[in-house]
């Protein structure tokens, strides 16, 4: 499932290129405007003057104002981050959510919405956001996610037949997902309907081809598929392995909830295969 990720703020340089290209713009206005109101008697020395002391002036001006912006945009974002990783998705984060956010409850929210209450447990928030939303109203990007939460949180359930259900009826989406380089989660998600219906070779690959997206959420949750796979064909040492590759991209409670799931059930697989138990910490 992708939670689709709040935009983060701008890096240094980014600020600096966009108050330079704002400022050289005012500045030529400035300066214009001087030259107009001076009866257009100044030379170009002069102009060149005032556009630079314009120029240098805004710079500054902009900078800070962007910089103290962004500042607090990454601040609030890490605030985000920690109530997430610490309390999960409950009322409270998503009410600071929404103060972040700012502006109307969009249809694309919803489906923001949606991925956060699915990725929380919360599967009939989940599904009450679903059911707000207008469909059509989707882009052909958000479309295809709304059936992968659909399909996902089905899954996460256990709930075989209905999952199955979802993916025949709405396929066509999740193959243009893959078609357009788009489907990392996708085929995440369809590697746990295979791992749910015993087909693990085919679970396998599918795992492997989403973890070439760059995406550390999506590869700390193919870790985590790929430990149920090797713990079901006993393949304890790489199992132990997955544990420890996810460990080190675990974003969420959720997540670190299911890599807790695997590494029991590796400590597990080891004591039961007489070898000497291991204890997994991070």
């Amino acid at each position: 499932m992708n939670l689709m990720k709040i935009r983060r703020a701008n890096s240094l340089p980014v600020n600096l290129l966009h108050s330079t290209a704002y400022a050289s713009v005012l500045g030529y206005i400035i300066m214009a405007a001087a030259w107009f109101i001076s009866g257009m008697r100044l030379s170009m020395i002069q102009c060149w003057s005032i556009w630079l002391i314009s120029l240098t002036v805004l710079f500054c001006i902009l900078g800070t104002i962007s910089a103290a912006i962004d500042i607090r945009k990454h601040l609030d974002l890490e605030r985000l981050a920690r109530h997430r990783l610490t309390h999960g998705y409950d009322d409270e984060y998503f009410n600071m959510l929404s103060v972040f956010l700012g502006g109307e409850l969009t249809d694309s929210r919803r489906l923001t919405y949606a991925s956060m209450y699915l990725e929380g447990e919360r599967y009939e928030d989940c599904r009450r956001q679903l059911r707000e939303i207008d469909f059509a109203h989707l882009s052909t990007a958000e479309q295809e996610e709304y059936f992968n939460i659909c399909l996902y949180s089905a899954v996460l359930e256990g709930n075989v037949g209905l999952a199955n259900d979802i993916y025949r009826k709405a396929r066509r989406y999740f193959d243009r997902a893959i078609l357009a380089r788009r489907g990392g989660f996708v085929m995440h998600t369809l590697g746990m309907l295979c791992l749910l219906n015993g087909r693990q070779d085919n679970a396998f690959k599918l795992f492997n081809s989403a973890m070439q997206y760059r995406d550390d959420g999506l590869k700390c949750e193919c870790f985590l598929g790929l430990g149920q796979l090797y713990l079901l064909s006993r393949d304890n040492e790489s199992a132990k392995d997955m544990c420890y590759a996810a460990a080190d991209l675990v974003e969420t409670r959720a997540q670190a909830k299911r890599l807790k799931t695997l590494m029991l059930g590796v400590e597990d697989a080891f004591r039961k295969q007489g070898k000497q138990s291991i204890k997994m910490n991070f």
